[in-house]
């Protein structure tokens, strides 16, 4: 019996697995579909998660400071829950609203100031190349030159001809559809708010009801592991996810200010792009700095390279100094692995996959070396790494250099 249900299960999974790869699209679909519904849901999560911190830092203290001005304790939580709330919410909203008030209009201006001298800029490139590759001192380049230049004017042309004119219904329809998916985003990101309260002055009874329906339906053993692992994964988000904010924060205020004090073109759209990428483990300084230099590059080239510059001491500052006194061994991951993490991440899942490879690979990582330490124990065999370390192929002695 207990063979025959093993056999059943394992076709039922295969079949299932089988199911999904063949209607991938269709699943892909649905799970678009899913993540549409709850997404109110997922960003008061988020929003939930950020705030904890602050809301548990008020509630504690407030509690401590009005416990003794009323007769029940309950009452004295139960306004401390409302000024926690109150509190994380204007924190919320003074950090979202003052990014808009500093950063959008700087944004929008550069953006216009950016649209306004593209054409100009062109014009001066085609003109140094025209003179500079002349007929009679480079014949062969300037008579590519005028190809590139002609072909470049002809595609233009036939673009905006066959193109752009006939479908611009089609751009006018998903110029529409974005104004919807904005006003959409907006109105989940309003219920999320709601949901954001619900969450943060219901999360000790919605832990206790999960922890009473683990401890009902599994043995004690199971449980303390359910917990544990909980736990544990708990931190290693909560601490990366907050380092990493915090530590992209103090980069893009450190970019501006720098940016600053060498007088170097669109400040804040360049330190706001600095910091939001650095968000991205190993590889956001670079995402980040390639898109502001050719912005950069617009005004000046020399300026560009200065600013290269500037993104590289940055990345070195935050990867030796800012970055491990603020992150500590949030994750455990030597760089490779942090790599991985990231690279793999974004193929599958984009800019998320990016920011939470790594602490996902981070828990991954630590228990699969949990069940391998576990598995030598058994077996009475050694269970650190250095001893696997073989050095025999340089003529060295593994323990002259572990």
């Amino acid at each position: 019996m207990k063979l025959g249900l093993t056999v059943f299960w394992a076709g039922a999974a295969l079949i299932f697995l089988y199911r999904i790869i063949d209607h991938f699209a269709w699943v892909r679909e649905a799970v678009d579909t899913v993540e549409g519904i709850l997404s109110p849901f997922i960003f008061g999560m988020i929003m939930a998660y950020l705030l904890c911190p602050v809301y548990n830092v008020v509630v504690r203290r407030m509690y401590h400071l009005l416990k003794d001005a009323f007769q029940k304790a309950k009452t004295a939580l139960r306004v401390a829950r409302v000024m926690g709330t109150v509190i994380a919410l204007m924190v919320l909203f003074g950090i979202v609203g003052g990014l808009f008030a500093l950063v959008l209009p700087e944004t929008v201006r550069s953006v216009m100031g950016l649209v306004q001298m593209l054409p100009d800029r062109l014009t001066d490139l085609i003109t140094w190349g025209e003179s500079t590759f002349t007929a009679e001192r480079y014949p062969e380049a300037a008579q590519a030159v005028e190809l590139l230049i002609s072909h470049f004017r002809d595609s233009f042309s036939e673009w905006t001809e066959n193109d752009l004119m006939p479908r611009i219904g089609e751009y006018m329809a998903q110029i529409s559809m974005g104004v919807y998916v904005t006003i959409k985003t907006m109105f989940n990101l309003l219920i999320g708010v709601i949901v954001c309260v619900y969450l943060l002055n219901s999360k000790e009874l919605f832990r206790a009801q999960i922890k009473k329906f683990i401890t009902a339906t599994m043995t004690k053993e199971k449980s303390d592991e359910i917990f544990e692992f909980a736990y544990f994964t708990s931190r290693t988000f909560g601490g990366f996810i907050n380092g990493k904010l915090i530590d992209s924060l103090i980069i893009g205020i450190l970019c501006f200010i720098l940016m600053s004090i060498f007088n170097l073109p669109y400040t804040v759209l360049v330190s706001t792009i600095v910091g939001v990428t650095n968000f991205i483990p190993f590889f956001g300084p670079f995402i980040g700095a390639v898109p502001s230099a050719l912005i950069i590059c617009m005004v000046s080239p020399l300026k560009a390279l200065y600013f290269l510059i500037l993104v590289l001491a940055l990345q070195q500052f935050d990867g030796n100094i800012l970055g491990p006194k603020i992150l500590g061994g949030t994750t455990g991951l030597a760089s490779f692995w942090v790599m991985f993490a990231i690279i793999v991440g974004g193929g599958f899942f984009g800019f998320t996959g990016m920011v939470l490879g790594v602490p996902v690979f981070a828990v991954f990582y630590y228990y699969l070396g949990r069940y391998i330490k576990k598995r030598l124990t058994r077996r009475n065999m050694p269970t650190e790494t250095a001893e696997y370390m073989d050095f025999n192929k340089y003529d060295i002695d593994r323990k002259d250099v572990l």
